[in-house]
Parts: structure tokens; C-alpha cells; sequence
């Protein structure tokens, strides 16, 4: 399962509180609106439709004298409204009116209202209908009534601008966050960052203490907890070298005394069945001795002891080992130099420990009768040392460098020489990796040492 990334949580729940919170306050607010904008059209609805009826009524009685003059007509067709007395408005006209008398005929009419009642009932009070919110207002003496209506859209209209407006501002503000939250989090990620390239760039013998200095404080009990860890694990390692250095040391001399008894009673008159548990004992002997000096090889290149650090040549190094280790097998050694010498910046003594067990386990488990290729080239500089075996499981390949660690437990090794090769090439910038089956080939073992490109690497050395 992919793990999630932190900053990315912690932007996404940020910006969704940021999102609930503004837009639970616009309905907060929207809702206050609502009711202080109900409370004010509701007053200014009852107040204009006070101080309308009384003018209302005073043009109709104006109109009413004017007429009486012309003939002696009926009172009703008297006071019938002008519908032309009135400019037409040049705006929207939310609210419109309507004065009747108590018989309920309408006597006047703003230029907007209807020709039919607005109100259902003529009674003084608010009335709601599908189109509008009616307010109706009586003179005192009941004879004439003033339906003044607003719009029922008219107050959602405005509802509805001010959420917009204040929702618009959201669309700008969460990016804007965003944005500010990414700078401020890469800033507070400096720290974690910065720890987390030192712990990379370590290698894994170095377990000496991490820096608390200028971490905040969040993460000063981590990295106190860390550094309290590796220091109970070079303790723990420690140890373990010394058991190891001191067990092989004290071997030594016992196994050495045992092989100069050997020797004397090889030099002694002894049957066939003597001499050939005496041959047996001789092998075992020997590979308790490799042992001892792998142990020893082990320890040193675990202790991290800074090596010295000096011109070798690479080319000579490896001529003396092959030489060395050709009277001791069967195997031809092919040994593959460029035409001019190879110089780098190293321990001799360390890479000779690196050289002389990448021979040995390709010696060991090489095929009988096959030769061991030994090959180095340059621009980056590279040795090569190959030989010829059945191909590896990827499994088997992936802990070859695991200490003890053999393909085959019936083989003749000790399952150290690639736990100290790795061990005394950690510390340093040299390249190294096992391949199997070789490269153009479906068989064979390669072990394969890359230096960097420049012209002086410092091999084997911290």
C-alpha cells in the first residue's frame, strides 16, 4: 500500500476546514441577514404604507371635487382611478399599490400593480401570496384601504447577492492558502529534510550521534531517540568485533601449535590409514585457520579504522595477488591490463584484502577447468573478475553480502569474503556489485569495482 504524503494531508484537511468554516460563516451570516432584512422590509413596508394611504386619499377627494363639477354622477364612478395620472417609473418598481374603497372596488393603482386585487382578504395586516408579500393599511375611518406588495423575489434576490459576494472571495482565497501553506510547510520541512540527507549519506558502520542543534522541537525527541538507538547498536556492535577480534586471536596460537605437531608427525613413520586421517586432520586444520584470518579481516574492516591513504597501483597489486594464488589452484588466472598504469589514491593493504577474497570466491566456485578473468579498464577505471558457475537465484544473489551467508551449505567457504569486501568498500566511493549470469552470457559470476571518474580516487579509506 502507497504511503500518503504528509504535506499533502495536511493541505487537503486544511483547506477543507478552511472551506467548512467560511462557508458554515456565510450561512451564519446569510441567516442574520435574512432575519434583520425581514425585521427592516417589514417596517419599511408598514411605515411607507402609512405615509402613502393619506396622500392617496387626498388625491382621490381632490380628483372626487373636480368631477363634481362636470355632472352629478354616481359616487363609485366618481371615484375610479386615473390609470394616466401617474409617469411611468423608469426602474424596476419593486413595490406597487393599490387603494381601494370599503366596498372593496379599487379607486387607485400605482403604474406597475395589477388590475386585479393583489390581496385576497381586505384586512388590515400581512398577506403572503404566490407573487408577493402584501401589506394592507386602513384610514381611520375605514373607508378607504391601501394594499402596498413587494416582490416575494425580491428579498431572496438579495439573499442570494450577498452569499455570491461573499462566497466569491473563497474562490481566490483557498488557492491563495494553498499556495501560503506550501511555502510555509517546504520552510518547516528544511529540518526534517536536512536530517534525512545526513542519515542518507551515511554509511552503515557510521552510528556516531545526529546534530540536535537548530531542530525544533518537535523533532529534538526523535533524533534524541535515534541517536540513543545507534548508540546502543555501536555498543552491541562493538562488542560483537571484539568477541570476534579477541576469539580469533586466541585461535591463533592454538591452531598454529596444532599445525607444528602436524608437521612433526608427518615427518614420522606412519601407515596408509595414518596418513591419510593425518592428511584429513591437515584440511580441517586449515580451514580453521582461513576462518580464523577471515574473523580477523571481518573485525578490522567493521571496527572502521581509518586506513592509510597512499598511491597504488592497481595493475601491480593484482599481478602480485594472481601470481600468489596461481600456485595454490588448478584454475588459470587471465589477468587483463591497459597498456599503461593505473594509479588511485587507497590503502594497499585494504584493497589487497578486497582483491585477494573476490580471487578466492571466484576460485572456489568457479567450475573445474575453467579459467578466472581478471580484468580492469579504464575511463572510469573498473576491475572485473569473472569466472564460470551455474547462474544464481536472484534470491541467493541479494544475500551473498550477508555475513555466514552461503549458496550452498555444503560448500567449502566460510560465507565472509563478501561481508568484509562490502564492509571495507562502505566507507568509500568505490562502486561495487555482483552480477550473475555475466553479461552476453546465460552462466558465470561477476564481481565488478568501479571508481569514480576523476583522476585520483581514494579507495579504502574514510
Amino acid at each position: 500500500m502507497k504511503s500518503q504524503s504528509l504535506v499533502r494531508r495536511l493541505l487537503i484537511s486544511t483547506l477543507l476546514i478552511l472551506l467548512l468554516l467560511w462557508t458554515s460563516m456565510v450561512v451564519s451570516v446569510a441567516w442574520v441577514i435574512k432575519h434583520e432584512t425581514d425585521e427592516i422590509f417589514d417596517s419599511s413596508l408598514q411605515e411607507t404604507a402609512q405615509r402613502l394611504l393619506p396622500l392617496a386619499v387626498m388625491q382621490l377627494k381632490t380628483h372626487d371635487r373636480e368631477d363634481d363639477d362636470e355632472d352629478d354622477e354616481d359616487d363609485e364612478h366618481a371615484l375610479e382611478a386615473d390609470e394616466d395620472s401617474l409617469e411611468p417609473a423608469q426602474h424596476d418598481e419593486y413595490l406597487v399599490y393599490q387603494v381601494f374603497h370599503a366596498s372593496g372596488r379599487m379607486l387607485l393603482r400605482s403604474h406597475a400593480a395589477p388590475t386585479t386585487p393583489i390581496a385576497p382578504e381586505l384586512r388590515q395586516g400581512f398577506q403572503r401570496t404566490a407573487k408577493h408579500l402584501v401589506y394592507i393599511e386602513k384610514t381611520l375611518s375605514g373607508e378607504f384601504f391601501l394594499a402596498l406588495a413587494e416582490k416575494s423575489n425580491h428579498r431572496k434576490d438579495t439573499l442570494l447577492s450577498t452569499m455570491k459576494y461573499l462566497l466569491m472571495p473563497l474562490l481566490a482565497l483557498l488557492p491563495l492558502s494553498a499556495l501560503s501553506m506550501l511555502v510555509i510547510v517546504h520552510g518547516a520541512r528544511k529540518p526534517l529534510q536536512k536530517l534525512s540527507v545526513e542519515l542518507s549519506s551515511r554509511g552503515g558502520s557510521d552510528l556516531n550521534p545526529l546534530a540536535v542543534k537548530d531542530l525544533p522541537q518537535e523533532l529534538q525527541p526523535l533524533v534524541n531517540t535515534m541517536n540513543d538507538l545507534m548508540h546502543r547498536l555501536q555498543s552491541a556492535f562493538e562488542a560483537e568485533r571484539n568477541f570476534t577480534a579477541n576469539s580469533a586471536h586466541e585461535l591463533r596460537t592454538p591452531l598454529a601449535a596444532a599445525s607444528a605437531q602436524l608437521h612433526v608427525l608427518e615427518n614420522t613413520s606412519l601407515n596408509d590409514g595414518q596418513r591419510q586421517t593425518l592428511y584429513t586432520v591437515r584440511k580441517v586444520l586449515q580451514r580453521l585457520q582461513a576462518l580464523t584470518e577471515k574473523l580477523l579481516q571481518l573485525a578490522r574492516a567493521e571496527s572502521g579504522i581509518a586506513w592509510k591513504s597512499g598511491d597504488v597501483d592497481l595493475g601491480q597489486l593484482l599481478e602480485l595477488l594472481c601470481r600468489d594464488l596461481q600456485w595454490r589452484t588448478d584454475l588459470k588466472l587471465e589477468l587483463k591490463l591497459p597498456p599503461s598504469p593505473v594509479i588511485v589514491q587507497g590503502d594497499v593493504d585494504a584493497l589487497g584484502i578486497v582483491f585477494s577474497n573476490l580471487l578466492e570466491n571466484a576460485i572456489k566456485y568457479a567450475s573445474p577447468g575453467s579459467p578466472i578473468r581478471v580484468e580492469m579498464s579504464t575511463g572510469p577505471t573498473q576491475i572485473r573478475i569473472i569466472n564460470d558457475c551455474d547462474p544464481l537465484p536472484v534470491q541467493a544473489l541479494q544475500r551473498l553480502h550477508e555475513r555466514f551467508y552461503r549458496v550452498r551449505p555444503d560448500s567449502r567457504g566460510a560465507g565472509l569474503g563478501l561481508s568484509i569486501v562490502q564492509a571495507l568498500l562502505e566507507p568509500t566511493s568505490i562502486d561495487f556489485s555482483i552480477h550473475s549470469p555475466t553479461e552476453a552470457r546465460n552462466r558465470g559470476f561477476e564481481a565488478r569495482l568501479t571508481w569514480p571518474n576523476i583522476s585520483k580516487t581514494t579507495a579504502a579509506s574514510q
